[in-house]
């Protein structure tokens, strides 16, 4: 570890001793006020956890089954949670981007369905190939978050398969969300600008007052969806199948522009 990472650890960790190892006993489920470094705890079983206050740095958590635990004001920085069951697992007003660094954290093929993340920072961390069914992502700072064929679904039956998950004033411009299904789930209050949508199926969505300007969305599925009172002022009409979706009188004005049509008001 170089000087630099160990300043910014001591900085981070206020008065508390640095440790790298973490053992519990059975009757031990909070966890307050600790500070770890390189802590290894891949594959590791221990469920309902309560962290308080903690700092992690570099620590090691793949494939470890941490269902139903609950981080609050925690910083995790640089965290591996790739392959991790967090199922149900909560992080409230958490920071998991480390702005110094500019490293973030990686849910990569995690487990985090019914998981939720209020309040937290974790821009550019990666939950490509997560599974994410009934995630709730609110009110968070998601910049440059990868997304990439995360799996927000639930197959109900052999014929049918339903999605969930609520997004809800964050940001997450820059952001890919390639080959994503949320169909029929809820995004409304969120900045979608530049992100990337191709191949997603936002078909019913609730997009209101988003702002919905993607980059990228080749394949896209809107059908039905409801960017009402959102800013699509960004939107290339002649690109998008706008079929079926709701939007508010005022909003139409700007798409008919686009089309070069001149729109005077009726009086």
């Amino acid at each position: 570890m170089t000087e630099c990472e160990q300043g910014n650890i001591e900085l981070l960790a206020h008065q508390a001793p640095i440790e790298s190892y973490l053992d519990l006993d059975d009757s031990e489920f909070l966890i307050e006020r600790r500070c770890f470094a390189d802590l290894d705890w891949a594959m590791v079983e221990q469920a309902h956890l309560l962290f308080k206050h903690c700092t992690f740095i570099d620590c090691d958590f793949s494939e470890a089954k941490l269902n139903e635990t609950r981080f609050e004001h925690c910083q995790l920085h640089h965290c591996d949670f790739s392959g991790a069951d967090l199922n149900a697992s909560q992080f409230i007003h958490c920071s998991l981007y480390d702005r110094k660094r500019q490293r973030s954290c990686d849910f990569s093929t995690a487990d985090l369905s019914h998981a939720e993340f209020k309040g937290c920072d974790i821009s550019t961390a990666n939950f490509s190939r997560s599974e994410m069914f009934d995630v709730s992502i609110d009110k968070c700072h998601a910049q440059g978050c990868r997304f990439e064929f995360a799996d927000f679904s639930k197959a109900i039956s052999r014929k049918v398969i339903v999605s969930s998950a609520h997004l809800l004033d964050s940001n997450f411009s820059l952001s890919d969300f390639e080959g994503v299904n949320l169909a029929k789930c809820n995004l409304s209050g969120c900045n979608l600008n530049e992100v990337v949508l191709t191949s997603a199926n936002l078909e019913g969505a609730n997009l209101t007052n988003t702002q919905f300007s993607p980059s990228c969305y080749q394949g896209l599925q809107l059908f039905q969806a409801d960017l009402r009172n959102a800013d699509i002022s960004g939107i290339n009409l002649g690109s998008i199948d706008f079929s079926g979706v709701k939007i508010f009188n005022w909003q139409m004005v700007g798409l008919m522009e686009q089309l070069g049509i001149v729109v005077f008001p009726d009086n």
